[in-house]
């Protein structure tokens, strides 16, 4: 009998702390424009996943590599753009405020103390519960 792995985002529900200070660390880069802060917790061939539905205009998904990665996250922030860490699906993760309402949520999973794959959520359609 062959034990089967769980499926990636059950896995991703078991995070250790490990993960959320990667996550903090990503977070607090975007949040002063760090660059290079940002890449020193990437993985050299990170994945950033970035779901505008469409209506986010200059988002364009799956970028790969580190470097583009940090460019496309950082386009993500504006001066009045504030960062706050939450849980998202039992995970760590953070959400991009402006003007009191959720216009981004960010989750990530991480491979060999580095984070490997981000994922962030645009839609305004799909972040209608953040603002409700």
């Amino acid at each position: 009998m062959t034990r089967r792995k769980p499926p990636a985002w059950l896995r991703r529900r078991h995070r250790g702390a490990s993960d959320r200070e990667l996550i903090e660390q990503l977070a607090m880069g975007m949040a002063v424009g760090d660059a290079d802060g940002i890449r020193a917790v990437l993985q050299p061939d990170v994945v950033v996943v970035i779901d505008s539905g469409g209506r986010v205009p200059g988002t364009s998904s799956p970028v790969e590599g580190a470097d583009a990665a940090s460019v496309a996250l950082l386009a993500l922030m504006t001066p009045e753009t504030s960062v706050t860490m939450v849980s998202i699906n039992s995970a760590p993760g953070f959400v991009l405020e402006r003007e009191d309402a959720v216009v981004g949520a960010v989750t990530a999973e991480s491979r060999a103390h580095r984070i490997s794959a981000v994922w962030v959520v645009c839609n305004p359609e799909k972040l209608r519960h953040w603002n409700g």
